[in-house]
C-alpha cells in the first residue's frame, strides 16, 4: 500500500453530503456499465442451478439502507438493461450508510449464464479502473475466501478516486452471476484507512444476501 496522501480541504458540511452521495451514484453507473460490457452467455441448459440478484432493504446487518434500486435509479435514467445481451438482467443498486449520510455503497450486477466467470472478473476490474472518477489503482487486487474453501471468491483492489477518497472495490463472478460492490466512505481520506481484507468479508455477507434461486 502506497503511503497516505495530503487531505485536500472539504467542502462545507451540506455541499460534502452532496457530493459524496453524488461520487456513489457515478460510481454505481460505471460498475453497470463495465458489468454489461463484460457478460458472456453461454446459451447452454447445463450447469449451476439458475441464480437472480436482488436488492434487499438492508445490507450488511443493517450497516446500509437501499436509498435507490433497479426500478427508482432507471426512471432517473441510470440503467443499462438495453444495452444487455440477451437473458441476461442488470440489477442496480445505491446505499446509504445508516451511521453516516455522507458515505454509501454502490451495487452493480447481472444474472444469466456465463460461460468465462474469469473473464467477466477480469473485465470488470479493468473497465472500473478506466471509468468515472478516474480511479487509480492503490492496492493492488487480492483474491479472498472470508467463508473458506466452500465460500465465495472474492477479489478486492483499493483505488483513490476524485482524488481525494479512497475506496474499496470487491467483485464476485460465477457461472450464474456477477457483481462488483464499491464503498464510499467521507472518512476514508487516506490509503492507510482502507480495509480490504474487512471489506471482502462484508462483501461475501453482500454475496449471500442479493443471491436467491431463481
Amino acid at each position: 500500500m502506497q503511503p497516505g496522501y495530503p487531505v485536500p480541504p472539504g467542502p462545507a458540511p451540506g455541499r460534502n453530503r452532496t457530493k459524496i452521495i453524488a461520487m456513489s451514484a457515478a460510481g454505481l453507473v460505471v460498475v453497470g456499465a463495465i458489468v454489461t460490457g463484460a457478460v458472456v452467455l453461454s446459451g447452454g441448459d447445463s450447469g449451476p442451478a439458475p441464480m437472480r440478484l436482488v436488492t434487499p432493504k438492508t445490507l450488511d446487518d443493517g450497516t446500509y439502507t437501499l436509498s435507490k434500486g433497479t426500478d427508482e435509479l432507471k426512471d432517473e435514467g441510470t440503467s443499462v438493461q438495453g444495452s444487455m445481451p440477451e437473458g441476461a438482467t442488470s440489477v442496480l443498486g445505491q446505499y446509504q450508510r445508516a451511521d453516516d449520510e455522507n458515505s454509501g455503497l454502490a451495487f452493480s450486477g447481472m444474472y444469466g449464464e456465463i460461460n468465462d466467470p474469469d473473464t467477466v472478473r477480469d473485465q470488470m476490474f479493468k473497465g472500473f479502473e478506466g471509468g468515472e472518477g478516474s480511479p487509480a489503482v492503490e492496492e493492488e487486487r487480492k483474491t479472498f475466501r472470508p467463508d473458506g474453501a466452500d465460500g465465495p471468491a472474492i477479489d478486492c483492489e483499493v483505488v483513490k478516486m476524485y482524488d481525494r477518497i479512497y475506496a474499496p472495490a470487491c467483485a464476485w463472478a460465477e457461472e450464474t452471476d456477477a457483481a462488483m460492490v464499491l464503498d464510499v466512505n467521507a472518512d476514508n481520506t487516506d490509503a492507510s484507512s482502507v480495509d480490504m481484507e474487512a471489506f471482502a468479508k462484508v462483501t461475501a455477507g453482500i454475496y449471500e444476501d442479493t443471491r436467491k434461486p431463481a
